[in-house]
């Protein structure tokens, strides 16, 4: 899901400014519990909505869809995070998410990619998606029942679109920076149980990316909490190089550890 980020950065900056003005003048950080890091492991099934290729976006390429080569799915997913304090209220995230979708199936008529023609039957399509981000969150509320919080992602993508019918083989790699907005809220609603929602995201007329996840966790011990809930994917590109946009739907399982 590749697109140029260079004419992006001033917007994510704007839209941060614009929420840091609506918060609370009288939103808190709760000074009992001192912040410390987490580590999240998740792991998950995914499936795939659509996936739409064209490489290079225009004739004589021609616009095939990867999800009904490969099918539906699931297929697994996963992805680390390192959540680490610089204070109550300032925060950094790390994260590796892999994606990757890889089969063989028959193609009902002949597909061009990259200026190459795969004639129709068998064909094997790997296609993959790994993002590498690094972020910086803002904790504006964190009281007995929320923990609210805004800020800004660098997200650094590796994708891949692979075609293969013998011999005949076709590649498409393209790996870039791209900016995104970020929101996290956490309901602690009854003991020891919360709601999570996590996002992820940015668009605009060249193209978009949305990461967003619902899950409801559980605190096992003072230090390992489990959650469990829904992830939601989606993005693509449109521009001279390439048309590509996909949408996973994942559900996922999520371990905690928080270092005391």
């Amino acid at each position: 899901m590749p697109w140029r980020p260079s004419t992006f950065y001033r917007f994510p900056l704007r839209c941060l400014t614009a929420l840091a003005a609506l918060v609370p003048a009288t939103a808190s950080v709760a000074d009992s519990v001192a912040a410390s890091p987490t580590l999240t492991v998740e792991l998950g099934a995914a499936w795939q909505a659509r996936n739409t290729a064209q490489v290079s976006n225009e004739p004589p390429n021609t616009r095939f869809k990867i999800d009904e080569l490969t099918g539906d799915g699931p297929f697994p997913a996963g992805r680390v995070a390192l959540d680490w304090p610089l204070s109550d209220r300032h925060r950094l995230r790390f994260l590796v998410a892999p994606l990757q979708v890889d089969d063989t199936g028959t193609a009902s008529q002949s597909i061009v990619f990259k200026d190459t023609a795969f004639a129709p039957g068998p064909i094997d399509v790997k296609y993959r998606f790994d993002s590498y981000r690094a972020s910086y969150r803002y904790v504006f509320r964190d009281d007995e029942r929320w923990t609210l919080s805004v800020g800004a992602t660098l997200n650094v993508r590796d994708a891949e679109i692979r075609l293969q019918q013998g011999t005949l083989e076709r590649v498409e790699k393209n790996t870039g920076v791209v900016p995104l907005l970020a929101f996290e809220g956490q309901w602690r609603f009854a003991p020891g149980w919360f709601g999570l929602l996590d996002f992820e995201g940015l668009a605009a007329p060249q193209g978009r990316a949305i990461d967003a996840a619902l899950k409801l966790g559980y605190d096992v011990t003072p230090n390992i909490a489990i959650t469990a809930g829904y992830r939601f994917l989606d993005g693509g590109a449109d521009n001279d190089d390439l048309y590509t946009f996909a949408r996973f739907d994942s559900a996922v399982l999520g371990l905690t550890w928080q270092f005391r």
